[in-house]
């Protein structure tokens, strides 16, 4: 049956993306992968064209797995049992994945294969500190991955509600670690911290997670900030 409404195309799109995380292993660890890269192009102080490169390869790849699943599912449908053609079909698809990867796996290397970005890595030279939105947005999808992954690696197939992880606490302490980032006026940390607070709660009271999963989701949290915040001499970069 067709959608009306937009909101239902996003819905199904979601819940395609869901299911894929659920059967496709290999998904899983190109979106981990992808992530690792990210974080990697922070401590290389990568500049906003080579970002852009690394978020279109990463892109690349999710998408060809993800038609690679589609195809697959469908073949099945239609060939249930084995037939020369099927079999084609099946390898044109993975054929497309291998190219992605191999192209995203040209474009990392050109990043990270320039002598100002291995001196970035190494500590010297003199980049630019990478731009706070840079950080965030990486910090946020790191936090997203490293939620979406303890889940599934629990077995626990909806994403979106409960599992061993509160997405929205570790997403909302994210967001507080980074205002702490931005300022070192305590009242803008304390106004900072009462919503990620309140909304660790609301999780518990709601009967959606428990205090320990919610706590678990700050920890992530507060490791990812540490990580992409403390350990780099940022402040005031840009």
């Amino acid at each position: 049956m067709k959608s009306r409404h937009l909101l239902d195309s996003f819905r199904f799109a979601f819940e395609g993306l869901v299911h894929a995380f659920h059967v496709d292993w290999h998904l899983r660890y190109i979106v981990l992968c992808a992530a690792v890269v990210l974080m990697l192009s922070v401590f290389a102080n990568s500049t906003r064209v080579e970002v852009l490169l690394l978020f279109v390869a990463a892109t690349l790849v999710v998408m060809a797995e993800l038609l690679n699943r589609a195809v697959e599912a469908v073949v099945d449908l239609a060939s249930p049992e084995i037939h020369p053609t099927a079999r084609v079909a099946k390898d044109v698809a993975a054929a497309a994945v291998l190219v992605a990867i191999v192209c995203a796996l040209l474009i990392v290397a050109g990043v990270f294969t320039q002598a100002p970005t291995l001196d970035a890595l190494r500590g010297t030279g003199d980049r630019p500190r990478p731009h706070f939105l840079h950080v965030l947005v990486v910090g946020l999808i790191t936090v997203i991955v490293a939620v979406v992954l303890a889940k599934l690696w629990q077995g626990h197939w909806n994403l979106a509600r409960g599992g061993m992880i509160s997405a929205h606490s570790a997403l909302a302490f994210f967001c507080f670690v980074s205002v702490c980032f931005l300022t070192t006026d305590i009242v803008i940390w304390a106004l900072a911290f009462v919503p990620a607070v309140l909304v660790a709660q609301s999780r518990v009271q709601a009967g959606i997670h428990s205090v320990r999963e919610v706590l678990i989701g700050a920890a992530v949290a507060l490791l990812a900030g540490w990580l992409l915040y403390g350990l780099l001499p940022m402040r005031g970069g840009g």
